[in-house]
């Protein structure tokens, strides 16, 4: 950790407070353009899953998972404790991108690594979910309702453990004695995408609780009814 503990000898641009705004002064780094090209992609592929969703809720075989709306689980402490374990990922990723900025390479290592660690308990937490509605009887062929569910939420942890990945990168890099110069887009890239995906858990979290009423009142404003 001997190269990353140093401080980066050519900073991108130094502010008035001695801080260190890592942008690239020839333009958007490729690391970034690939980042809004991959959100690009995942959010018309939700999207997408979004419109068939609304469209198959009003027919009259679409069953929530037991009843209206989708009880027991937006009633279940399970789904805020799932969603305080990503807030609380998304700050850390976000502390770390601040050190980042005012070069404090302890400050970095701890963000990525709360952050990376949350991540992966908030995939465990789904899993458990999962697991506790299958044995309730909702499995995923049941019906079209929860269907949809597992598949909204399986994308979604599937895309955070995608960011995981990213994140054991960043600390490859780090013990091969990248400065934070050398990690600094990494690490913004994976701020980013923590806050992307926090944002998609909670359009999930509001979709996956409303009841059929709010689905039918949807689907008509965008002429899906």
């Amino acid at each position: 950790m001997k190269g990353f503990s140093a401080l980066t000898e050519k900073p991108w641009l130094a502010m008035p407070d001695g801080s260190i705004a890592y942008d690239a002064p020839g333009g958007t780094p490729p690391a970034q353009i690939a980042l809004r090209f991959l959100l690009m992609v995942i959010s018309i592929a939700f999207v997408l899953i979004f419109v068939t969703f609304l469209t198959r809720s009003q027919y009259p075989d679409f069953q929530a998972l037991a009843g209206e709306p989708w009880l027991p689980f937006n009633q279940s402490p399970r789904l805020w404790a799932t969603t305080a374990v990503l807030v609380a990922a998304s700050a850390a990723m976000h502390w770390a991108w601040h050190s980042v900025k005012t070069q404090r390479p302890d400050g970095v290592m701890l963000g990525i690594s709360v952050g990376g660690f949350l991540a992966l308990v908030f995939i465990m937490a789904q899993w458990t979910t999962w697991n506790y509605l299958a044995n309730l009887g909702y499995g995923v062929s049941e019906n079209p309702a929860n269907a949809y569910f597992y598949l909204f939420t399986g994308l979604h942890a599937l895309h955070l453990f995608g960011g995981v990945l990213a994140v054991v990168r960043v600390f490859i890099r780090i013990g091969q004695g990248c400065s934070i110069e050398q990690v600094a887009v990494a690490v913004k890239a994976c701020t980013t995408y923590w806050h992307y995906l926090l944002a998609l858990w909670l359009l999930l979290f509001f979709l996956l609780t409303r009841t059929p009423e709010t689905y039918a009142l949807i689907a008509a404003a965008c002429g899906l009814g």
